[in-house]
């Protein structure tokens, strides 16, 4: 299969277990939503497909290749990118910079071709005006557009996307969500998206999975994933998942389905 393949992954720390078995398959152009509650073991699992983490049992298949063991760099230029909840920009650093360092290492992009990736990158995420500007400078939206543009930098085909609108106001969401899509559809890259921001991922997203004790407790289309028992259980309490709902038209307690 061509994409991101999780075969029966397990990851324990102590008695505390983020992945249990855990089965999942993404292919190439699909827009996938991660929602579940603190702890569900997300960001865990993006370190595992990123390759910051490794599986205590299971497998990771990426476009065929067993990838289990490899290092973040051989993930990164096979094709898998990623960003961060936290930014990390190399801060000292130019916007133009942190973006050309990722072109010429993650995608290895050389010479005029590594500048002119790094130079069309920034106009494409909204920040070509502030190229000279030194990272550590930059406010909250700009930090993760730099984030953004430094994942897409290493040409991926597949975007690991973590809670990049956290934090960022309605209007500032508005043009992430308007960034993300702009790529997916100019580049065909697939991607996965762990979101508190729920409404970000339903204007996005094609398949929402809901995560609970390393779990898969719903896979589907977002909005049937949203009103499911199983997950009404154990993430519908929080206001960003009833606010999604309410705007679809799906009361917190309404049993209809998309």
């Amino acid at each position: 299969m061509n994409g991101l393949e999780l075969d029966r992954i397990t990851k324990r720390f102590g008695r505390v277990t983020v992945a249990d078995e855990l089965t999942l398959s993404v292919r190439h152009g699909d827009a996938v939503g991660v929602v579940g509650p603190n702890g569900a073991g997300k960001t865990s699992l993006f370190g595992m497909i990123s390759g910051d983490l490794r599986p205590d049992a299971g497998e990771v298949r990426f476009d065929g290749h067993r990838v289990t063991l490899l290092d973040p760099s051989v993930r990164c230029r096979l094709g898998i990118g990623r960003t961060y909840q936290v930014p990390r920009p190399f801060l000292r650093m130019s916007v133009f910079e942190n973006t050309l360092v990722a072109a010429q290492q993650g995608a290895r992009a050389r010479g005029r071709a590594s500048y002119a990736l790094a130079a069309r990158v920034l106009g494409e995420t909204g920040l070509a005006d502030l190229a000279g500007r030194p990272a550590a400078q930059l406010g909250l939206l700009q930090r993760k557009r730099l984030e953004l543009a430094r994942a897409l930098a290493t040409r991926p085909k597949l975007l690991l996307l973590d809670e990049v609108a956290g934090g960022l106001t309605d209007p500032e969401v508005t043009e992430l969500v308007a960034l993300i899509t702009a790529a997916r559809e100019r580049d065909g890259l697939a991607v996965l998206w762990i979101e508190h921001v729920v409404r970000a991922l339903t204007a996005t997203v094609d398949r929402l999975i809901c995560l609970a004790g390393g779990r898969v407790i719903g896979d589907g289309r977002p909005l049937e994933v949203l009103a499911s028992a199983a997950v009404k259980d154990v993430f519908l309490g929080t206001e960003a998942t009833a606010d999604a709902l309410t705007e679809a038209g799906l009361g917190p307690d309404d049993d209809q389905r998309a």
